[in-house]
């Protein structure tokens, strides 16, 4: 099988991905995880809410830093 062992990736990215996008779903999907931790007292959604929320701020970060926010 030539160049099974080969190191070259199967995708190719054709747009560059929208992280200022992405950055604003995720605090989207943390606002409603916190939602649903005040709803049912499940400390489980309290923690995937505090995790989506810092993630999305640590890219919004990244991206002011970087001068393209």
């Amino acid at each position: 099988m030539a160049g099974a062992d080969a190191a070259e990736p199967d995708i190719t990215w054709t747009t560059v991905p929208d992280y200022r996008k992405m950055a604003h779903e995720l605090a989207q999907l943390g606002a409603e995880a916190a939602q649903r931790a005040r709803m049912t007292g499940d400390g489980h959604y309290d923690r995937l809410a505090r995790t989506l929320t810092n993630r999305a701020g640590e890219i919004l970060n990244d991206l002011e830093r970087s001068g393209k926010i």
